[in-house]
């Protein structure tokens, strides 16, 4: 592959179908441990910023976190924070596609003033969306011992290795609160750079990955709803390559009754797609306070299994916000499906923490 089409990028060219793509979110796992730019340690004025807007917002709401869900915090002012924040959200939007915000005092604050403050933070990107059928607008990502094969559970319910997927919504934001026993690093890749890879070694298999496949709502749907949707992996739209990583969805939505079985050339791409993104990705350690900040339309991520605590108290536990921004990335009409949240009869927006 030509060096220029695996290298970072700082211009966008526009995306042409069959062709590597041109794009500041094309860069590899070896890039990025050679460089620091992409985690931003919050600074003592930082956290300041932080901490008064939370009290100033915790004065209007009191006690109950389902008050953040009336408050405008997109207009929020970070003070000192403003303009680290503003850069963040040009990275995602039209830098690498990812940000490391590290040194959030999950120890040192209340819960509710953190969550307040990395409600705000999510604010600054776009609208929080319903993660569960429920209407949690906060994620916990947590083992609840769930079948990670099981067309009606969904991976981050359980302890296991998850595959490299993008989420439903724009930008995927997940605060590290309190860490496994072992196990558990998180695993990123950018989808633009395999995408350049796989049309370098097999453009017959990214050809495969553009045609609509079925993916399961894993059960979450209104009454006559189908419960699967369908999508392409590969998309080009408006001049801009968007990606959706999720196997196991397509995996799953493809074992649905009345569902074709998926064809051996795609099962190939996705086997090619595989180790593309283990070849490509870079890894992280998920320290307690870290927020990782994901743009779902260039960049993968993925798990590795891990051991937890016995003790219910100790276990691994993140906060998840779904964004939703329609600025960050054109994107095909097809990515209503994953841009809008979990929509269920009962899942009414609420706050638990």
């Amino acid at each position: 592959m030509p060096d220029d089409a695996r290298q970072p990028q700082q211009t966008r060219e526009p995306a042409v179908r069959g062709q590597p793509a041109v794009d500041p979110a094309v860069w590899t796992g070896a890039d990025m441990t050679v460089r620091d730019d992409w985690v931003y340690t919050l600074t003592a004025d930082d956290l300041a910023a932080l901490r008064e807007t939370a009290a100033a917002i915790r004065r209007r709401i009191g006690d109950d976190p389902n008050g953040l869900l009336d408050i405008d915090t997109a207009a929020a002012d970070l003070g000192e924070f403003a303009a680290p924040m503003s850069e963040i959200v040009h990275q995602l939007r039209d830098g690498r596609g990812f940000q490391l915000i590290r040194g959030m005092p999950v120890a040192e604050w209340d819960r509710l003033d953190l969550a307040i403050a990395y409600w705000v933070i999510g604010g600054q990107i776009g609208e929080p969306l319903s993660n569960n059928p429920e209407g949690d607008m906060i994620g916990h990502v947590t083992d609840l011992g769930k079948d990670y094969e099981n067309p009606n559970h969904r991976g981050y319910q359980t302890s296991a290795h998850m595959l490299f997927h993008t989420d439903q919504c724009d930008v995927v934001s997940l605060l590290c609160l309190q860490t496994a026993k072992s196990g558990g690093r998180s695993k990123i890749v950018s989808a633009p750079a395999v995408h350049n890879e796989m049309i370098a070694r097999r453009p017959d298999l990214v050809e495969e990955l553009t045609a609509d496949m079925y993916w399961t709502k894993h059960g979450e749907t209104m009454p006559g709803e189908y419960p699967w949707y369908r999508m392409a992996v590969v998309n080009y739209h408006e001049g801009y390559l968007t990606v959706a990583g999720g196997y196991k969805h397509i995996e799953k939505g493809h074992a649905l009754p009345g569902n074709p079985p998926l064809t051996a050339a795609q099962k190939e791409a996705f086997a090619l797609l595989a180790e593309l993104n283990e070849e490509l990705h870079l890894s992280m350690s998920f320290e307690v306070g870290d927020i990782q900040l994901l743009n779902s339309h260039v960049t993968m991520h993925s798990r590795t299994s891990y051991e937890d605590w016995p003790e219910p108290e100790k276990r691994r536990r993140l906060w998840r916000l779904w964004l939703r921004n329609p600025d960050i990335r054109p994107r095909p009409e097809a990515f209503e499906h994953r841009t809008r949240g979990i929509i269920a009869p009962d899942a009414h927006p609420r706050i638990v923490l």
